[in-house]
């Protein structure tokens, strides 16, 4: 008998997965304790669009990866950080968060789980930092920290 799945259960299948099970299995146990419900033709052309959908978004998501994988690979990300006169000490640093605020500016959209910075950046330089975009698609973002200087008490 084939089931669709309601909730997980545990070495049959996942929460919206059709199975074969046998018969005294779905009536016995699956059915009165609301796991899962008779898969239908409606409930079978359901989950094939389901998947189909998933597919497409997936395909999606790894072309816009891509994509990303090929702006991020063409920039240098330059962001001011303000250094005392002497320019040796830093009185702000370079994180995830501020590193996004800068490529939404160039129109790229990150999340910040997705940059790899152990440490924030307090010196001014260049960096390569790595970019999860995608399982199995990264990118390497190259960061230039500038040298903004304090401006004087008046």
């Amino acid at each position: 008998m084939k089931v669709y799945l309601l909730q997980d259960v545990s070495e049959l299948g996942k929460k919206g997965e059709i199975k074969k099970v046998a018969i005294g299995y779905a009536l016995n146990y699956l059915f009165p304790n609301k796991l899962a419900q008779r898969a239908d033709e409606k409930i079978v052309q359901k989950v094939s669009e389901q998947k189909e959908l998933k597919v497409q978004k997936e395909k999606q998501e790894k072309e816009l990866a891509l994509k990303t994988a090929e702006d991020l690979k063409n920039l240098v990300l330059e962001i001011p950080l303000k250094f005392s006169e002497k320019g040796k000490k830093a009185y702000d640093s370079v994180n995830a968060k501020k590193i996004i605020e800068e490529l939404k500016n160039k129109s790229i959209s990150l999340k910040e789980n997705q940059i790899e910075l152990k440490n924030p950046l307090k010196e001014q330089g260049d960096y390569e930092i790595n970019v999860n975009l995608y399982p199995e698609i990264s990118a390497s973002l190259k960061v230039r920290i500038k040298t903004v200087p304090l401006k004087p008490k008046e």
